[in-house]
């Protein structure tokens, strides 16, 4: 039977475009949450060439949307249907109470925390040089990413330097800011921690400092944020970036449309997404890195402590000197004990592994160089306040 003339099968508008790695991963949330639980009928509205409008929406009988009200038309079409819809991204004007599409749940991202994870993660390498690249607009999302930057070097003890496009035909032109962006990263000084406020930004700088004769990652070392892997890798050096838990988190914006589209009335919703990790790549990867024992010391711990059961001593012996003179040196770069990296990294592994696999947690416990998984268990309970099934369950709906 063509299941797609079934009636009271939901028909769902996407209006969102799908160049944004987000969206991408959101959609493959939805999807996640799609092929689990029942069908819908989805009709993405891009607004690409050749792509089909939605323009009379109640005719083809929507019955929820999930859309970025960025785009004007969709925006008209989310007051207009009168029906469930959850908004992607909406800026802080919209949110305000007298707006009305304040009144629908929405999703936005975290950008203070992934800020603050950036800055974590240059000073854990011991930069003494930090800068940020604003999104050329100066969008709301990429101001907050700079605070939380900022701010986290600022406790540190450490200042910011800040790139921020000047005139109009710059914010449209790259060919017309280039050389702007290239003269600002010859007058930094180096080596330089850089921060980019998206991964398509980060692409720029490269780009830039190819162009300079300014070396990446050795004289400016480049992060990026969203993990597209089509731009991560198309850069020269490959660009590092920071990925996202959205995929869960649009599995969770379908789930919380579907309540609504059965006439349940949850409260509304911020559905927010947080920064998973830093995926390494080359433009992080310095030669500052290569060449300082502790740098070694970490790379070793994070390449070895799931495939074998690595001791501290084992580590210590990497740095050099004395075991006390290792650990020493080790908290004052890296900020943990030794131990506490090993631990740190074998717990991130769990966290991946129950995010992304059904693996029985035995399995996950062994692959993890723990012993038992009762004391995996236990010691997990008492880092996260959750149960192992429990975070599984909240972290991985899918």
């Amino acid at each position: 039977m063509n299941t797609s003339r079934r009636p009271g099968i939901p028909k769902i508008a996407l209006f969102f475009s799908l160049n944004f790695k987000g969206h991408r991963d959101c959609l493959a949330g939805i999807l996640d949450y799609v092929r689990l639980h029942k069908p819908w009928h989805l009709h993405l509205m891009e607004g690409r060439i050749g792509g089909q409008r939605l323009i009379q929406i109640r005719k083809w009988g929507c019955t929820g949307i999930i859309g970025s009200p960025l785009q004007p038309e969709a925006a008209r079409l989310i007051q207009k249907a009168q029906v469930p819809s959850v908004l992607l991204m909406p800026p802080p004007a919209l949110r305000v109470p007298s707006n009305p599409l304040s009144r629908f749940s929405y999703l936005t991202y975290d950008s203070l925390r992934i800020g603050q994870l950036a800055a974590d993660y240059f000073l854990a390498k011991n930069y003494q040089h930090f800068a940020y690249v604003n999104e050329p607009l100066g969008l709301y999302w990429s101001k907050e990413r700079r605070q939380g930057y900022a701010e986290r070097l600022r406790q540190a003890g450490f200042a910011c330097e800040v790139y921020d496009t000047r005139s109009p035909a710059e914010k449209q032109d790259w060919a017309v800011e280039q050389p702007h962006l290239t003269a600002w990263l010859k007058e930094l000084p180096k080596p330089v921690a850089l921060f980019a406020s998206m991964d398509e930004r980060g692409r720029q700088v490269i780009d830039a400092c190819m162009e300079a004769g300014i070396a990446v990652p050795d004289q400016v070392a480049v992060l990026g944020v969203d993990n597209d892997e089509i731009l991560c890798e198309a850069t020269f050096p490959p660009l590092s970036s920071i990925e996202m838990d959205i995929r869960q988190k649009g599995y969770l914006i379908a789930e919380h449309l579907d309540r609504l589209l059965h006439g349940r009335k949850p409260r509304k919703q911020v559905i927010t997404v947080q920064p998973l990790r830093v995926v390494l790549r080359r433009s992080t990867d310095t030669a500052a890195s290569i060449n300082n024992p502790v740098f070694q010391a970490q790379r070793f711990i994070r390449e070895t402590a799931c495939l074998s059961p690595i001791r501290v001593p084992e580590v210590a012996r990497i740095i050099g000197g004395s075991r006390r003179f290792a650990e020493k040196r080790f908290k004052a770069i890296v900020g943990k004990t030794i131990l506490e990296e090993i631990q740190h990294i074998r717990m991130e592994k769990v966290c991946q592994l129950l995010t992304e696999t059904r693996i029985p947690l035995h399995e996950i416990a062994r692959r993890c160089q723990f012993k038992h998984a009762n004391y995996l268990a236990r010691r997990f309970k008492l880092q996260f306040g959750l149960t192992l099934s429990r975070f599984r369950e909240k972290a991985s709906p899918s």
